[in-house]
């Protein structure tokens, strides 16, 4: 097997990676396994990056592509094409949920960022509810006792523990779609699809609700894949500034959304 960098330009049509997938089914041929783990490993790539704001370092973002593709083997073993769903919606949506596991599992996220987090948050909603305004950054860090270099430090690392609690929420309803689809042998009964059209629209309607600027942010980051340094330079603000309106926007998102699921 090469390298799961190579045969990055030909891909294979949907027609022959179905066609090969079934010709695994009934051979178990792991050539033809292999053939499609190189054709879709782009997959365990675009995840990797997309999830890169949990990890740092090149080594750690290595581990999680790896883990891909080992979830990636996984998902071509047990691929049921007869439930109507794609195979890289289906291997998209697992190697996801097997990086974000990766990362709940080597608990990357430190303890001191989640409890500056619940801090940060605390203050914030002080400082408003006393001056019924949003506080500026020398404000909160006067309430917090640091340096506004140090707060914006701490908001850098809250805006990638943020970011991770909307990717696990996201995972879940993603679940919640997989179960629907494979409750009954029936895949478009009205009360799944009912479902499934009413988690998208809450999803929607929660992004809609954001500023102008909250959007945005969310936009290149989920959709277009920037970093929040990419980002920076796009809006013309510092990474912090990119850090703090990420941590927004997640933030309502995940409300709207746990509301919903809970």
């Amino acid at each position: 097997m090469s390298s799961v960098s190579d045969k990055t330009e030909s891909r294979l049509s949907e027609e022959e990676a179905n066609e090969l997938l079934a010709q695994y089914r009934q051979s178990g041929d792991v050539r033809i396994r292999n053939e499609l783990v190189m054709n879709f490993s782009y997959i365990a790539r675009t995840a990797a990056m997309q999830l890169r704001g949990l990890a740092q370092g090149y080594a750690q973002t290595e581990d999680m592509v790896n883990h891909g593709i080992i979830t990636l083997i996984d998902c071509i073993e047990k691929f049921d094409g007869s439930k109507g769903m794609k195979f890289e919606s289906y291997a998209f949506m697992r190697v996801r949920g097997g990086v974000i596991d990766l990362v709940r599992k080597q608990d990357w996220i430190p303890r001191r960022v989640r409890t500056a987090a619940k801090e940060i948050a605390n203050a914030s909603q002080e400082l408003s509810n006393e001056l019924r305004r949003n506080p500026t950054e020398e404000e909160l860090a006067a309430r917090l006792g640091i340096t506004v270099s140090k707060l914006r430090q701490y908001n850098y690392e809250v805006a990638g523990s943020v970011t991770f609690s909307f990717e696990e929420l996201i995972q879940n309803v993603n679940q919640m779609g997989t179960l629907l689809d494979s409750a009954t042998s029936d895949y478009t009964t009205p009360e799944k699809q009912f479902l499934r059209n009413e988690m998208r629209e809450k999803l929607k309607t929660a992004i809609e609700a954001l500023n102008e600027r909250e959007r945005l942010v969310v936009t290149l980051y989920y959709f277009e894949n920037l970093n929040l340094s990419e980002i920076s330079q796009v809006l013309e603000v510092s990474v912090q500034r990119v850090s703090q309106i990420s941590s927004k926007a997640v933030a309502k998102i995940k409300a709207v959304m746990e509301e919903y699921i809970n």
